[in-house]
C-alpha cells in the first residue's frame, strides 16, 4: 500500500514537471503584433505622411517579410508589410489622435517598437504607447523626440536613451535621400500579465508619428 502511494507521488511530481518544462519552453523568442488592420498609409508608391503618390525611402524595407534588424541588445525580427500606423502632429493634420485597441493577447517579458517621425519636437514627449493589461492595469511609454524618437531623416544623430538604437537606415531615395527607423525595447513590468491591447497615442507636436511594426520579445500567445 505504501509503495503504491509512493508510486502515486511520484508519477504526480513527475508530471508537475513536465507541465512547469512545457511552460517554461512555450515562451518564443519573438511573436509580431499584427498592425495590418490598424495600417493607415503604404510605403511603397506612396509619401508616408501624405499619401500622395511618390517614393520614399521606406520602400526599400522588405515589405512583405519578416527582417531582422539592430536591437538594443540583439538583433530584432519585425514582420514589415506594405504600411505602418501614423499619427497626428501639427504638420500633418490628416492623420489619427490615436489608434487604441490594437490586438497583443500575450504576454511579454519586453516589447520592440520600430518607429520614428516626420518632423520633430525636440526634448518634448510627441507620443506615447500605453499598454492595456487584462484586468484593468494599464502601463504607458513615452516617446520623446532626439531621446528614444526621432525625425526619419536623422538617423546620423545618437539617441541617448540606452533602450533605443537605429535599427535600419538607407540612403537610396527621397524623400532626404536617406532614412531610419529606430527600434525601441520597453520592458514589462508585469510579464507573467496578459497584455490585451496597445493604444498609440499622439501628444499633438510638431512630430507625425509612424509605427511599422510591433514585436513581442520572450512571449507567449
Amino acid at each position: 500500500m505504501k509503495t503504491g502511494m509512493l508510486c502515486l507521488l511520484i508519477a504526480v511530481l513527475c508530471l508537475v514537471s513536465l507541465s512547469y518544462v512545457g511552460q517554461t519552453q512555450a515562451l518564443e523568442e519573438f511573436i509580431h503584433v499584427d498592425i495590418e488592420p490598424y495600417s493607415n498609409t503604404k510605403l511603397v508608391g506612396h509619401q508616408w505622411w501624405t499619401l500622395d503618390a511618390g517614393d520614399n525611402t521606406y520602400s526599400l524595407l522588405p515589405i512583405g517579410e519578416i527582417g531582422e534588424f539592430e536591437g538594443p541588445d540583439k538583433k530584432v525580427k519585425f514582420k514589415i508589410i506594405d504600411g505602418g500606423i501614423v499619427l497626428f502632429g501639427t504638420n500633418a493634420t490628416r492623420w489619427p489622435k490615436a489608434v487604441n485597441d490594437i490586438i497583443v493577447g500575450g504576454t511579454a517579458k519586453a516589447i520592440y517598437f520600430f518607429h520614428a517621425t516626420g518632423w520633430e519636437a525636440n526634448g518634448v514627449t510627441s507620443y506615447k504607447f500605453v499598454m492595456n493589461y487584462r484586468g484593468g492595469i494599464s502601463e504607458e511609454l513615452e516617446m520623446i523626440s532626439g531621446f528614444n524618437s526621432d525625425d526619419w531623416c536623422h538617423e546620423e544623430n545618437p539617441l541617448p536613451d540606452e533602450n533605443s538604437v537605429w535599427g535600419w537606415k538607407a540612403k537610396e531615395k527621397p524623400a532626404c535621400n536617406h532614412a531610419g527607423l529606430i527600434t525601441t525595447k520597453w520592458v514589462n513590468p508585469h510579464p507573467n500579465t496578459e497584455i490585451a491591447t496597445i493604444d498609440a497615442i499622439s501628444l499633438e507636436t510638431g512630430a507625425v508619428p509612424i509605427i511599422t511594426a510591433i514585436t513581442l520579445g520572450e512571449a507567449s500567445l
